[in-house]
């Protein structure tokens, strides 16, 4: 007889809507969607294939000094950048777009899609891979630094000064933490 430990992988999506005023034009949001999707199949591309990457991000998460923070995370971004260029994303756009990935990556999260809904907004989907992550985003969201970062790269792309607001939906976040809860047999409690 065999026995074979399963080791399962859970991943969860977290949508975030973003909500612009006034309110963006549906093909120049789709455009939008589009280059956001695409830079984060490309970042994520980079965090499978690249052991730099990897690397630069393990060190940043150990690094107790902050001037050695500092200077991986340039590394970071500069192989971003770069990156995102090369992939096709405009270099208007790249600083913008590199400081959303930046700061996603060293969270341990993912944009795995940005989607337009007619007559909605533009869901973000964040993908957690842990409950760590999914904690971390929602630091992200409380302190305001996930905003900050959209609203940037919104703003730049669209080359005017709408005003952006993320939200997420309580629902969405709870059933995000009760799947990691079930998962690892703990029992589920509402914690956003």
């Amino acid at each position: 007889m065999c026995l074979v430990d399963t080791l399962y992988v859970l991943v969860v999506y977290l949508p975030v809507h973003v909500e612009c005023s006034p309110s963006i034009d549906p093909t120049v949001e789709e455009e939008l969607c589009k280059r956001l999707s695409k830079a984060g199949m490309i970042v994520s591309k980079m965090q499978e294939s690249d052991s730099a990457i990897a690397y630069l991000l393990l060190k940043i998460e150990q690094s107790s000094n902050d001037l050695q923070k500092d200077f991986l995370r340039d590394k970071l971004k500069r192989k971003i950048s770069t990156a995102l260029r090369v992939g096709g994303i405009p270099w208007e756009i790249t600083h913008t777009f590199t400081m959303v990935f930046v700061n996603l990556s060293i969270k341990n999260l993912e944009l795995a899609k940005a989607m337009r809904r007619p007559m909605e907004s533009i869901i973000l989907y964040l993908k957690c891979q842990s409950l760590e992550s999914l904690w971390r985003l929602r630091e992200m969201i409380l302190s305001g630094l996930l905003l900050r970062i959209f609203s940037e790269a919104i703003k730049q792309f669209i080359q005017s000064q709408p005003r952006v607001q993320l939200v997420v939906k309580r629902e969405d976040f709870n059933w995000c933490v009760s799947h990691f809860n079930r998962a690892a047999g703990m029992c589920e409690a509402e914690l956003f």
